[in-house]
């Protein structure tokens, strides 16, 4: 009898829930969540409360040139793949089977989301999105001022997506922009739209429109990356086919005198100013990554500027991660690591909203 308890207890110690998650190779591999009644505050968020996901932004978000340059193919075949927008593999906002992304991250806990895109296709111009593109309204080229326009297209679709009781559901906002604002800050034609206080003018009203246009919405507002760090990373590197021996004519920054240094200036350095209420509010997640430390496969071979599939895997999984860590708490700056892992969230967190 003696012995028969202890095994009990024992097999009791072992399945019962831990207070903390874990850390998995991949999200399938995490612990459902219980269910529970749907929050009444946001700042009462779990993943699996999420019903939908929309994303603003440029070729990062659209996921432009994901999949490289395949060396193995004819020009005249690989070269049309390479300048695709890979949207159903972007890290902020695609739903592709298999891909390490924060909407399919957020699937595993809540299957009924909605709103990300799909598979791939041309660049093309916001308004004119397919419908596997859904709620990813960036944009390839686009700088901040951009986002209105953005949100012309999201305002609208959003209102309209299958299965989505619109007042009621729980809703997140993906919106990374600036790398296109950087190579355009020594740009005569946009000088005026680059400065830091215009750039940030444009991303607080963004914000503005959302928390005004859209119920129940939870905004994460992505910092741009210093990508004034990548082209020293990229000098001299054979894996940079498109871009060898050549300029940049995507980023003219890069070359001109003291462009660097502009580029760098330009950045998302703060939250914007919002009254956070039970049904919107703004959570900020730093991009200071160390690229200098970064493997040159980071990027896409196509112009070792865009993030490749390694580049937006990695992405997906620190933001990822991120979500459940306070504002004071979050690291300072991101270094690279080949194996990094995706964090379990346990029936007692919430998305940080502090």
């Amino acid at each position: 009898m003696i012995k028969f308890v202890g095994l009990l207890l024992l097999s009791l110690v072992a399945f019962s829930p831990t207070e903390a998650g874990v850390n998995v190779t991949e999200i399938s591999h995490c612990p459902t969540l219980s269910p529970r009644t749907p929050p009444t505050s946001i700042h009462d968020l779990r993943a699996d409360d999420i019903k939908v996901i929309g994303a603003l932004g440029d070729s990062i978000t659209a996921g432009f040139g994901i999949m490289g340059l395949n060396t193995s193919l004819p020009l005249i075949a690989a070269v049309p793949a390479a300048l695709k927008e890979y949207r159903g593999r972007s890290y902020s906002a695609g739903g592709d089977i298999g891909a390490f992304t924060i909407p399919n991250y957020i699937k595993h806990y809540q299957t009924n989301l909605t709103g990300y895109s799909i598979g791939s296709h041309l660049p093309e111009r916001c308004g004119d999105l397919p419908n596997k593109d859904e709620l990813n309204a960036a944009q390839s080229g686009a700088i901040a001022r951009n986002l209105d326009h953005q949100l012309d297209y999201l305002l609208e679709r959003i209102k309209f997506v299958e299965g989505v009781d619109y007042e009621n559901d729980w809703k997140m906002i993906n919106i990374q922009i600036g790398s296109n604002d950087m190579c355009s800050a020594c740009n005569s034609s946009y000088i005026n739209d680059t400065t830091p206080e215009v750039f940030g003018s444009y991303v607080e009203a963004a914000v503005e429109r959302i928390r005004n246009g859209i119920p129940k919405v939870l905004v994460n507002l992505v910092g741009t990356f210093n990508v004034s760090e990548v082209f020293p990373l990229r000098e001299g590197q054979s894996y940079c086919l498109p871009a060898k021996d050549t300029g940049d004519p995507l980023c003219p920054c890069a070359t001109a005198p003291g462009g660097l240094e502009k580029m760098g200036n330009l950045n998302i350095g703060n939250l914007p100013k919002v009254n956070k209420t039970d049904n919107f509010t703004v959570v900020y997640q730093q991009s200071n990554i160390n690229i200098a430390g970064f493997p040159i496969d980071f990027f896409s071979n196509i112009d070792c500027f865009h993030p490749g599939l390694k580049g937006h895997q990695w992405i997906s999984k620190i933001l990822w991660n991120q979500f459940f860590v306070p504002q004071s708490l979050k690291p300072t700056v991101f270094n690279f690591h080949e194996n990094e892992t995706i964090y379990c969230p346990v029936d007692s967190d919430r998305i940080a909203t502090n």
